[in-house]
């Protein structure tokens, strides 16, 4: 049998009634100053802070008592956690958001985690809409705390359902960058990545008074000035997300503030995707604006290495592009299909798409690190009955046997890579298993769609979900998030 019930009730009377006290505690800032009464053995036992402030290094008296000063914590706050401490009791209900607030500070300060994991609780179930209004404050009040996270998720989380109040805002300028990195990291964050990037742009100059905003007047110095203040943040840009014309734009034009290895690759990224596609690969590669916007539908880490999996993402999608990452070797292979994948009506058996020809193609990367050695296979005049196959029981398949993944494509050897049907073989390694893959939508912003191409929906074209976050890329594998 536990009385814990009993024990917290007698506890607090010895903090309202005792007169055995030995330690004096003035917490607030004048003219809001109280003093409060508690004992050295209890504050002791309950919190690690005064376990060492209580020491004999730390100890000062005053007349027989033990005094502290906590001008930092406002006596509201403190007779919360004074209650706490004595009692194990927090009520919170009455108070304001303002104080909770308050509250998980100076728990922190105080090493009382038991009560940071309530108050933060009882902030985002029962005081959600003072968070609302006030989620830039708690952000930057609790930002620092490691046994915050919840909460400052929950923040995060309230920005990114509608971000647009805060980044077109005047406050956005003015907003400290422990914030800001946090936001730029989440994958949930509804803007277009180019507006993000424009945002960005305009905090990093508004952080340095002296750089002008017309760029065309700027020197090296100011560029320098600018990558420095945004050291924390270039890293942290979805770069594949942004269309080659907005990048042509708005990106090169900041191309300094870039990392060098960085912005080759993004150059080169560009050309290679969008020639292929329109089939001018032997042609010289020249930065052109793109008409294609290329829109990540699956990854595989995220949602899985399985067929039905792959269909239920992919299918009736219009032309899509896969990119997958060899297990074994770390190749980067992949293939064009002008068409929507489709699941048959569950045929198990599938069938062939002839009508992916002639405009299907595989390809291959190597490691991703020289573009120069990418390869491209197209499929053969006489085999273009045989250009892409779709089944329930397999992900993307093209020709026999050129590019096949068959089901739980990262298990060993279940995928094969053998030249039948297509030009040329992509790889030397026939047999392999998936360390990653992803599924790009491939969007013809001239309106040239083809007839099996799906149409998204408003949402989906505004706010296209941000992809999973690594490090700049400092190769075109690193940039597909391999």
């Amino acid at each position: 049998m536990e009385f814990y019930r009993g024990l917290s009730v007698d506890f607090s009377h010895l903090l309202d009634e005792s007169d055995d006290y030995d330690v004096i505690i003035y917490a607030g800032k004048e003219p809001n100053v109280r003093k409060f009464h508690a004992h050295t053995v209890i504050l002791r036992a309950r919190s690690p802070y005064f376990r060492r402030a209580l020491s004999r290094d730390w100890a000062r008296k005053e007349n027989g008592s033990i005094v502290f000063q906590k001008p930092n914590i406002a006596h509201e706050v403190f007779e919360v956690i004074l209650k706490y401490i004595y009692s194990g009791t927090a009520d919170l209900l009455a108070q304001e958001g303002g104080i909770i607030l308050n509250l998980l500070t100076a728990s922190d300060e105080l090493n009382l985690q038991e009560l940071i994991v309530y108050a933060q609780d009882h902030l985002i179930q029962q005081k959600s809409d003072w968070l609302q209004e006030n989620v830039i404050q708690v952000l930057h009040t609790v930002g620092y705390l490691e046994a915050c996270r919840d909460l400052q998720n929950f923040c995060l989380g309230l920005i990114c359902q509608d971000p647009y109040w805060l980044f077109e805002s005047n406050n956005f300028r003015s907003l400290d960058e422990s914030v800001l990195v946090p936001l730029l990291k989440r994958d949930d964050l509804l803007m277009e990545e180019i507006e993000i990037w424009d945002r960005l742009i305009e905090w990093g100059i508004a952080q340095n008074p002296t750089l002008n905003e017309n760029i065309s007047i700027w020197s090296s110095y100011d560029f320098e000035v600018l990558k420095s203040t945004l050291e924390q943040c270039i890293p942290l840009i979805r770069y594949f997300n942004i269309d080659s014309s907005d990048y042509w734009d708005k990106v090169r034009p900041f191309s300094q503030i870039l990392p060098s290895d960085l912005h080759e690759v993004l150059l080169q990224y560009y050309c290679k995707r969008a020639k292929w596609i329109d089939r001018k690969e032997g042609s010289e590669t020249i930065l052109e604006k793109s008409k294609y916007e290329f829109n990540r539908i699956l990854c595989g880490s995220e949602s899985g290495f399985t067929a039905a999996n792959f269909h239920k993402k992919c299918d009736n999608q219009g032309p899509t592009l896969v990119v997958i990452k060899v297990k074994e070797t770390r190749e980067i292979i992949g293939g064009y299909n002008p068409i929507s994948w489709r699941g048959l009506n569950n045929n198990l058996d599938g069938g062939w798409m002839s009508a992916a020809a002639p405009s299907c193609f595989i390809f291959s990367l190597g490691d991703g690190k020289d573009l120069s050695k990418a390869k491209i296979s197209r499929i053969l005049q006489d085999n273009m009955s045989s250009a892409v196959f779709s089944s329930p029981r397999h992900g993307p398949c093209f020709g026999q046997n050129d590019l096949r993944m068959n089901d739980n494509f990262n298990e060993a050897e279940t995928c094969t890579c053998q030249c039948y049907d297509y030009e040329s073989e992509i790889t030397e390694n026939h047999n392999f298993s998936v360390e990653e893959y992803e599924v790009f939508q491939v969007v013809n912003k001239d309106g040239q769609e083809t007839s099996n191409q799906a149409s998204t929906s408003p949402m989906q074209q505004m706010h296209p979900p941000r992809p999973e976050l690594t490090n700049y890329p400092t190769a075109w594998g690193e940039f597909m998030h391999f």
